[in-house]
């Protein structure tokens, strides 16, 4: 009987341990959005680098570019060609080589077109719950032979399909800084396209300051989070994971740095790029600290003023003042472990 109860015991320790476990892991990683639902919306995706590579004489190459001349036109640079044939000439020549053949290969088994629909229609459709003005964009994917990457409009995406293959493609873009490189890979491919999607829903600052540039991607980060609610913030920004864990370790020392500079008003380009341009790191904020850490500030006052005010993201969007984002904030950062 002593065995017996020992046995029982120790399930009953298990189980508990279990429940207490999935319970810790069912917190919900999402960031909160309204009580309403996303609009519905049924994104469909034009794979036209299957029909180009069917291609088999120049002829076939044009009757593609009669039939795609608004993708011709923003992907291949169509009009500043004499002749559409000479284009022709030239992609049909992309077609035929071996090398890029492979990119097309390896493009379209990184591609996962189900999950890419999936989260572009769930994503649009709280942008267009948000605005509902919105107009849903055609999409379009392409392979260019990594001429160009991507191409967004308010009515037209195109997807440059072997750019985002990932670190184990034969061909990657060439003179490209590794820490750019690396985000030419799936993972970031939709938050990126968004990224720039939903820019002309988010107004520019009436000044020219640090901090209302901040504010500036600010608001992008923060319309782009909340469109995609459960996407890692690394993802949204385009930053590593432990990139993300040292900004909000040392937060409050970045924020400190800034203010003893006194950086925050100037309106010199020098400066402003040192905090939000392309950089693999902001040195003078420390070693490790990445480039466009302004942009993740900006992107933290934004959501701090959200949560003071209870602004609504119409509202938010409209306000140009910047400062005045900043003043009803009250941000003042502090360390996280």
């Amino acid at each position: 009987m002593l065995i017996s109860t020992k046995i029982v015991f120790m399930r009953i320790l298990c189980l508990l341990f279990v429940s207490l476990l999935l319970n810790g892991c069912s917190e919900d990683p999402c960031r909160s959005h309204p009580e309403g639902k996303p609009a519905t919306i049924e994104i469909e995706v034009n794979r036209l680098e299957k029909n180009l590579f069917m291609a088999q004489e120049v002829r076939d190459v044009e009757k593609f570019l009669q039939m795609h001349q608004q993708m011709a036109a923003r992907m291949f640079h169509l009009n500043e060609y004499p002749d559409e044939k000479i284009l022709a000439e030239r992609i049909f020549g992309l077609v035929q080589n071996e090398f890029i053949d492979t990119l097309y290969v390896e493009a379209n088994e990184a591609f996962d077109q189900p999950l890419f629909e999936k989260t572009m229609n769930i994503s649009l459709g709280w942008l267009k719950y948000y605005f509902p003005e919105m107009t849903v964009p055609k999409v379009q994917t392409m392979v260019s032979g990594l001429y160009n990457d991507l191409v967004i409009s308010k009515d037209l995406i195109i997807i440059g399909l072997d750019f985002f293959i990932g670190e184990k493609a034969s061909y990657r873009p060439k003179e490209v800084p590794q820490y750019i490189l690396r985000r030419y890979d799936s993972k970031y491919m939709t938050p990126t396209i968004l990224k720039f999607f939903i820019a002309d829903y988010c107004s520019s600052g009436d000044e020219e300051t640090l901090l209302s540039e901040m504010i500036d991607y600010g608001k992008i980060y923060y319309l782009l989070g909340s469109i995609m609610p459960c996407t890692p913030d690394d993802l949204i920004l385009g930053f590593t994971a432990k990139e993300i864990l040292d900004v909000y370790a040392y937060q409050e020392l970045i924020w400190s740095r800034i203010i003893e500079e006194k950086w925050l008003y100037v309106t010199d380009e020098f400066t402003k790029k040192k905090m939000l341009g392309e950089r693999p790191k902001t040195i003078e904020l420390g070693d490790e600290c990445p480039g466009r850490v302004g942009a993740w500030i900006g992107w933290q006052i934004v959501k701090q003023y959200m949560d003071e005010t209870g602004s609504t993201m119409q509202e938010l969007m409209a306000n140009r003042n910047h400062h005045e984002i900043f003043a009803q904030s009250k941000y003042k950062p502090k360390n996280r472990s």
